[in-house]
């Protein structure tokens, strides 16, 4: 596991159980949106408790794909 990775688990944890969007994660951790954020977004969602979905970001409220730790 990357240090990006472990980062970006930490925030999204930290949240629960509210979602957060792939912009707000760049945005609240400094990172560049790129290929980069996208896999380690995508290989956290596949991780047990972990899920991507279609909602309302936690952050910016805008309706979009989002990763959540489940409850």
């Amino acid at each position: 596991m990357s240090a990006m990775f472990e980062t970006i688990r930490r925030l999204v944890e930290r949240l629960a159980p509210a979602p957060i969007c792939e912009t707000c994660v760049a945005l609240q951790l400094t990172l560049p949106m790129d290929d980069s954020l996208r896999a380690n977004l995508g290989e956290l969602a596949v991780e047990r408790g972990f899920e991507r979905s279609r909602a309302p970001c936690g952050l910016c409220e805008q309706d979009q794909m989002v990763l959540r730790k489940r409850a």
